[in-house]
């Protein structure tokens, strides 16, 4: 399959390089250092049009396609991944259960809002929804009397969810009973304000990698929240999250792509830069030769993550093989190549005056969010053909 990008491609490409390196670089260290979301470089990176770049000009987006939003992914990435997973969370956690499953009521009032971006969403990772874990929401009951409709109470805690501190609004997974046979949790999806009533927001500081991409527990006690805010049918909850899953996994695989790439360059630069013995140590056989594997890493990922969204794109529906290659390929080889740039660097790659050192903690969060997301459910395939956008 020709892989070749169009010139509106290499354009995206051109300008999310462009903004990453003006306007992101600068401050990628110390907003990491003190684990701060910023959330104006946020506001330009939707100006520019990448928060609805994937969606068609007929919903308000920009009609770019998904590979050209994982371009764009990859190149905030390689200067900042808090802010790359941010716009990936904001995109295929919020954005994308909300275009594919929600009614026009829903989209009226949430999707528009974050094609625009004049608000950040966020979601729970599909592969957290699954009673083999404590990573879910736990129970949304229906509401008895004193309802004017039929709503939902939901109490619980889902952890660690990314952009969770900066969020206007989440799309959760709740337990709503069990199947018709009693052997099997339904679940379901349901879009939630930040302000709603019974949920604390809880931080999540000190974190490793991520740091800046502004993560947090969600406390719901007795939650209140009307049917309009469910998503899809009730007990529907499983299937999106794993049709969901396929995308969300290779959009992050294309963050950890964009990392391994940051960590490749900046190795280079150095390489060339430092001398040993009298010569570059970009020269020396046993550095070049991990130069060489962390640029094979960052372009066989970049490959994998384009035919994953290209499938998507042409299919109207993401691969799940398709996608976790990339993901497992992706986040496991920005792992090794940002240990190998920390190796380059040698004393100065441990040092946080560097950015190599955040790429391998960035990396380390990728590659968790890896396990997470290949735990999602095994559901019964539907019948009726496969699942294209815009289906409500």
């Amino acid at each position: 399959m020709d892989f070749q990008l169009t010139d509106e491609q290499l354009m995206i490409r051109e300008m999310a390089a462009r903004f990453a390196e003006n306007e992101i670089a600068r401050a990628a260290n110390s907003l990491d250092e003190a684990e701060l979301f910023d959330r104006n470089s946020f506001q330009a990176m939707a100006e520019l049009g990448f928060t609805g770049l994937p969606w068609p000009e007929a919903a308000g987006g920009a009609g770019g396609g998904f590979v050209g939003f994982v371009l764009v992914l990859e190149e905030l990435s390689r200067v900042s991944a808090s802010l790359g997973a941010a716009l990936w969370a904001h995109v295929y956690l919020a954005a994308w259960p909300l275009y594919t499953y929600g009614s026009g009521e829903t989209k009226r009032s949430y999707l528009k809002a974050l094609i625009d971006g004049t608000r950040i969403g966020s979601g729970v990772l599909p592969g957290t929804v699954s009673g083999s874990t404590s990573l879910r929401i736990g129970v949304a009951a229906r509401e008895e009397a004193e309802a004017e409709e039929e709503g939902y109470v939901l109490d619980g805690v889902q952890k660690y969810v990314l952009g969770g501190t900066t969020a206007d609004f989440f799309i959760i997974y709740a337990e709503t009973g069990l199947s018709k046979a009693g052997r099997r949790k339904r679940y379901s999806a349901f879009v939630v304000d930040r302000d709603c009533p019974g949920l604390v927001i809880q931080p999540v500081t000190k974190k490793l990698g991520l740091r800046s991409a502004g993560m947090a527990h969600l406390k719901f006690t007795q939650s209140r929240i009307s049917k309009r805010q469910r998503i899809g049918r009730e007990g529907q909850g499983g299937a999106i999250a794993k049709l969901a899953a396929a995308s969300v996994r290779y959009g992050l695989a294309a963050v950890a792509a964009g990392i391994a790439q940051g960590a490749a360059d900046a190795a280079l630069a150095y390489a060339k830069e430092r001398t040993q013995f009298g010569k570059p140590i970009a020269k020396h056989q046993a550095v070049a030769f991990m130069l060489a594997d962390m640029r094979t890493a960052a372009d066989a990922s970049r490959l994998l993550v384009y035919q994953a969204a290209h499938h998507e794109d042409s299919e109207g529906a993401a691969d799940d093989k398709m996608s976790g290659m990339a993901l497992a390929f992706a986040a496991d080889a920005s792992m090794t190549s940002t240990i190998q740039a920390v190796q380059v660097f040698g004393g100065y790659g441990y040092m946080k005056e560097f950015a190599v050192e955040r790429y391998m903690r960035d990396a380390k969060a990728v590659q968790i969010c890896k396990g997470l997301e290949l735990a999602v459910p095994k559901l019964p395939r539907r019948k009726g053909g496969r699942h294209r956008h815009g289906h409500g």
